[in-house]
């Protein structure tokens, strides 16, 4: 009966740790592979050196400030085109939807 009992508790620990090993290989492999998505995206998003203009901070430039499209016919669709570069050595991040002014007769 001793044996019986001895035998089930072993039964049960080793259970036990195939579970721990398993999920601590899970885990290993979930850190591994977020560091490699962070790893990506820092890559990614770095920071050209040829374009940093402003050292220690973000800093935006847009490469052109007025579109102007001429007389144009009411409700007559027109689209354009902008770019936003950040020409400083930090991350730049928009806190809030970017804001443009729309002016008629300037």
């Amino acid at each position: 009966m001793e044996n019986s009992k001895a035998h089930i508790e072993q039964r049960r620990q080793n259970k036990y740790r195939r579970k721990l090993i398993t999920a601590l290989i899970g885990g290993g492999i979930l850190v591994l592979a977020a560091g490699l998505i962070i790893g990506i995206s820092a890559w990614n998003n770095r920071v050209d050196p040829s374009q940093v203009l402003v050292n220690g901070q973000p800093s935006l430039r847009v490469d052109q400030e007025l579109i102007d499209f001429g007389d144009v016919n009411f409700e007559t669709p027109k689209t354009f085109a902008i770019t936003l570069t950040n020409v400083g050595d930090e991350p730049l991040i928009l806190s809030e939807k970017p804001y443009i002014e729309v002016r008629e007769g300037c």
